[in-house]
Parts: structure tokens; C-alpha cells; sequence
């Protein structure tokens, strides 16, 4: 069972956010939006919709035109980006592009070493870390024998060393295989459930988003929903006019009502297969 957010503490309000890479573009339109601590959030839309753009100027990559990001009630500035970095880690869509070191373990120590954490410590920190994502037997595996989905794991290893409250996923399922990916979305909700953290993910991926505590929906750098998996998939309308799909299960399960078979609309493909078994 997801365990629920807690509705009473925000991790991150973003108030009129406005962010343009040239002087006369802009990929980011006023973006408002509030996000509560544990919670699971999916970010959609087409390429191009500002959702990655959105994701690094939450991170620090990219200073804001206008408008004010909150973080844990703080506001975000020059001044206190250290609160932000301490507090938001991002595994990225190339596990390649993140891994540094020459084996999984040199690569998890290598945030611990730029914040100058104690030597001594190092080594039970790396542990914990790498047992959160079980690649305690992938330490010492040199880098180039690791699949996708191993280094994405050690990526993840690397975030979690340092112990963020936020972990964004960027595009972070898109280059696995189907195992790796069932993998890396059952961890996500790992991470929210049992490590409690607040766990942002941009992604294509319907099916994962049905995982979500509710979904925002971005198009040509607006904001234009926010919603629960349910509502938010129940106006196909309006995504087939943004260009977006509904998960196969819930396309799935309405195929079978058209045929006129006794079943409700599902999002998730275990629950229709329930629902299909019981009417034998």
C-alpha cells in the first residue's frame, strides 16, 4: 500500500516561476505549484513541454528570469543554494553521464569526498546506501561490467549517500530495458514508502505515473493540470489534444466495457487482471 503524503508540510512552492534560455523565449510561463513532503509526483508532457527545463531550475542548474522558489519554507537564492543542494539530489536519463568513478563504490564516495565528509564514516555511509538499493555485491564491480539498470542503481546509491529529503528522477527509466525499469519504478515507490522521501519524476512512462500521487502536467511551458492519476486520466480528450496517452491497462480495461464485459476502468494492470479472474 502507498503511504500517504503528508499534506501539512511543503517541500517545494514554486510561485511564478519564469525561465527563458534566450532573451526572447520562454520556457518556463509562470509556473505555480506546491509540492508536500513525502510525496510521489510525475511530471508529463511532450519534448519541449519545459519539464526538464523545470527540473533543473529546481535543482540550481538554471536561475529563474522571475518568481520564488520555497524549499522546506525557505526561499532559494544565491545566498542559500547549499540548503538546496543538501536537500535535492537528481539521478539523471544516461546512468553514463553520472557514473565518475572507476568502480560503484569510488563513484558513491564521490559526493561524500566534495562535502569533506569525515573518512572514517565513509565507508559505513556507502554501505547503507548501497544496501537502500541492494548493490552491496556491485561495490568493487568496475564500471564498464555494469548494465543500465545497475548503474542506475549506483546513481541512485550516490543521491542516497548523501541523504537528500527530494530525489528527482530525470527521464531516469527511458534508456532501461523493461526489467530494469519495473526495477527503478517498484524503487521509487521504495524510497517514498519506506525511506520517506519526496520522489519527482519526469518521465513518458503512463504506466509509471499511475504509481503517483498526483501528476502535473506541463505543454509549451505552461502548467496546465494537476490532479490524481484518476482524474487526470479520465479527460483522454484532453490529453490526446496535448498529444499524450492513457496508460495500456486503462486502455485495456475500457476495450473490454465497449465489449460489453462487467468490469470498472483500471490503471493498474494487476487490479484489471483481479477483476477479470473473478468473473469465472
Amino acid at each position: 500500500m502507498m503511504k500517504m503524503s503528508n499534506k501539512e508540510n511543503k517541500a517545494v512552492e514554486f510561485n511564478q516561476i519564469t525561465f527563458g534560455y534566450t532573451d526572447n523565449v520562454v520556457n518556463l510561463d509562470q509556473i505555480t505549484f506546491d509540492i508536500y513532503e513525502n510525496e510521489y509526483i510525475c511530471i508529463i508532457g511532450q519534448n519541449g513541454s519545459g519539464k526538464s527545463t523545470l527540473s533543473k531550475v529546481l535543482t540550481g542548474l538554471l536561475q529563474p528570469r522571475s518568481g520564488t522558489i520555497r524549499l522546506f519554507g525557505e526561499v532559494v537564492n544565491k545566498l542559500n543554494i547549499k540548503h538546496l543542494r543538501d536537500n535535492i539530489g537528481i539521478v539523471f536519463q544516461n546512468p553514463d553521464n553520472q557514473f565518475i568513478g572507476l568502480t560503484a563504490e569510488d563513484d558513491i564516495a564521490f559526493g561524500l569526498e566534495n562535502r569533506k565528509v569525515d573518512p572514517n564514516r565513509m565507508h559505513g555511509i556507502i554501505m547503507a546506501a548501497a544496501q537502500m538499493v541492494n548493490i552491496e555485491n556491485l561495490l568493487q564491480k568496475d564500471a564498464t561490467s555494469l548494465s543500465g539498470g545497475q548503474k542506475q542503481r549506483v546513481a541512485i546509491a550516490s543521491v542516497l549517500a548523501i541523504n537528500p529529503k527530494i530525489i528527482i528522477f530525470d527521464e531516469s527509466t527511458s534508456m532501461l530495458d523493461p526489467k530494469a525499469k519495473r526495477e527503478l519504478k517498484n524503487l521509487m515507490l521504495v524510497l517514498k514508502n519506506k525511506f520517506n522521501k519526496t520522489v519527482i519524476s519526469i518521465t513518458h512512462d503512463m504506466e509509471e505515473v499511475t504509481n503517483a500521487d498526483r501528476v502535473l502536467i506541463m505543454h509549451k511551458g505552461k502548467l496546465l493540470k494537476i490532479g490524481n492519476p484518476k482524474t487526470i486520466f479520465e479527460d483522454r480528450s484532453f490529453l490526446q489534444n496535448i498529444a499524450l496517452d492513457i496508460p495500456f491497462s486503462l486502455q485495456l480495461s475500457k476495450s473490454l466495457i465497449n465489449l460489453g464485459i462487467d468490469i470498472q476502468p483500471n490503471l493498474h494492470m494487476n487490479s484489471l487482471i483481479e477483476q477479470i479472474w473473478k468473473l469465472k
